[in-house]
């Protein structure tokens, strides 16, 4: 195990370059392929967030979230997970297919397979910089304005980024021996969508049954830590250290599922061109 942990770090650190090559060329491909390039970098997100409000904000009439005694805007909540969402989804469903989309460079070269999840999570994380500077505006004209807590999101955005690439190395070879596995996955996080407090918030939804037991299942969900992490560093200024109990569940869960990524990886690094 410690030597395919070793074996995977290493390539990865050793060809930071080409990882920042590769995912800056296919981010520069989409855009060429588009007439308005960046903008819709910017326009896409903005669409699904108003797409959210309109319909959980303002048909369903959303109180402002109240906690601790802080009420926040509906629409700043929301705008505030979503940024975080709209990272590690696509990371996640596009990692199942970081190593199969690129057959055709593998097949012909000596190839460091273990960075092409990195690639993906690269690539997708310049999108989430575009999310978030949609959520700063929003916050700024709502009369939020930056203060030290929002450093706090460095330390989450980290952890967004190890949790990605973590899944993002296990998918990628088990969709190499079951291409089934990225319709699974992109079902699942459909799922995983209403089953994270993105859009609704499970600690205090006392109108929803059993929500004391739903909170609870729910902070299984690594991707809970992540995207209330957002929200209380920016909307309710609490540090990243305030949740030492749910900090360490996160990177031992972490920690796990990039053990297991390695572990697929190395195994299957000679045998990946003969599963095509």
């Amino acid at each position: 195990m410690l030597k395919s942990i070793w074996y995977v770090l290493k390539e990865n650190f050793s060809n930071l370059y080409r990882i920042y090559s590769i995912s800056k060329y296919e981010l520069l491909s989409e855009m060429r392929d588009s007439k308005f390039g960046i903008v819709w970098n910017f326009l896409s997100p903005a669409i699904q967030v108003f797409t959210y409000w309109l319909i959980f904000g303002v048909a369903w009439n959303r109180k402002p979230m109240k906690v601790n005694g802080i009420e926040v805007p509906y629409l700043i909540w929301l705008i505030v997970g979503y940024a975080a969402w709209w990272f590690i989804q696509p990371s996640i469903t596009q990692g199942c297919s970081a190593i199969y989309s690129k057959i055709n460079v593998i097949t012909k070269m000596k190839f460091p397979v273990s960075i092409l999840p990195a690639t993906v999570v690269c690539k997708e994380f310049f999108n989430h910089i575009c999310m978030l500077l949609i959520a700063f505006t929003a916050l700024l004209i709502f009369g939020y304005y930056p203060n030290w807590y929002w450093l706090n999101l460095i330390y989450y955005a980290f952890c967004a980024f190890v949790l990605v690439e973590s899944i993002g190395l296990i998918l990628s070879v088990l969709t190499m021996l079951w291409r089934d596995i990225k319709k699974l996955v992109t079902s699942l996080t459909r799922m995983l969508f209403y089953f994270s407090p993105v859009i609704w918030n499970c600690r205090f939804a006392s109108s929803v049954p059993f929500h004391t037991i739903l909170n609870k299942m729910m902070k299984l969900n690594p991707i809970y830590y992540v995207i209330e992490g957002y929200r209380e560093s920016i909307l309710y200024q609490k540090p990243f250290w305030a949740h030492p109990a749910l900090g360490l569940y996160f990177w031992l869960f972490c920690l796990v599922a990039f053990s297991l990524g390695c572990f697929l990886m190395f195994k299957f690094k000679k045998k990946l061109i003969d599963l095509i």
